[in-house]
């Protein structure tokens, strides 16, 4: 009898342990291997910044001019920007209908006619023009058949170094202020999706009819 009371608490011993040694794992905590990372992208937003320089300008020189003075005139671009741009030059020459005379002296029939010419150096392309009864414009890409890249601090050659007023007959344009006007317009050169000349100059008008 002593036996098999002996063997019924030794189980019974066995199954409390059991139980404690399972109430004791349902309160454990289980370590595990885990791990996190990340990344942080910075960008600095770019820009597009260009001038225009004359240095050979001499504003004394557009006072009282003469038929035929040729006068120093040379404008180029500098990117002052943090990216590489394509850049343009659009000139506006003033008109009017006048009688010149030829190198001989011998009259010319009155026309409508550009008042000063210019002769436009390598590395530029003259994309576009028109005329009109007041003025006419000149668009040139600096480009050969493609767009020139202009980087950061870099400067075009001139678009061209003179121009020449006409030789018209005295007392047609007597005291009359004549205006060239040159504007310059830069565009980054990533992701346009060309490099046609005139399709960049295109977007850049497309842009500019944008309100702001």
């Amino acid at each position: 009898m002593t036996n098999i009371r002996e063997k019924i608490s030794s189980k019974k011993n066995v199954l409390i342990a059991g139980a404690l040694i399972a109430l004791m794992a349902i309160g454990s905590t289980f370590a595990y291997f885990v791990d996190r990372d990340s990344v942080t992208n910075s960008f600095t937003v770019g820009d597009v910044e260009i001038s225009v320089s004359e240095p050979n300008w001499d504003p004394g020189e557009g006072t009282d001019i003469t038929p035929n003075k040729v006068m120093n005139k040379d404008p180029k671009i500098t990117n002052e920007g943090a990216n590489d741009a394509f850049v343009f030059m659009r000139v506006t020459v003033p008109r009017a209908t006048v009688k010149t005379a030829n190198d001989d002296g011998t009259p010319n029939a009155k026309a409508n006619q550009d008042l000063f010419t210019f002769t436009s150096n390598s590395g530029w392309k003259l994309i576009k023009s028109s005329n009109g009864s007041l003025s006419s414009e000149y668009v040139y890409a600096y480009a050969a058949d493609k767009m020139t890249v202009l980087a950061p601090g870099q400067t075009t050659g001139t678009l061209f170094d003179t121009v020449k007023f006409i030789n018209i007959i005295e007392e047609q344009l007597d005291g009359q202020d004549l205006d060239i006007l040159i504007d310059t317009m830069g565009i980054q050169t990533d992701d346009l999706g060309t490099d046609s000349p005139l399709e960049i100059y295109n977007i850049i008008m497309n842009q500019q009819d944008v309100p702001q």
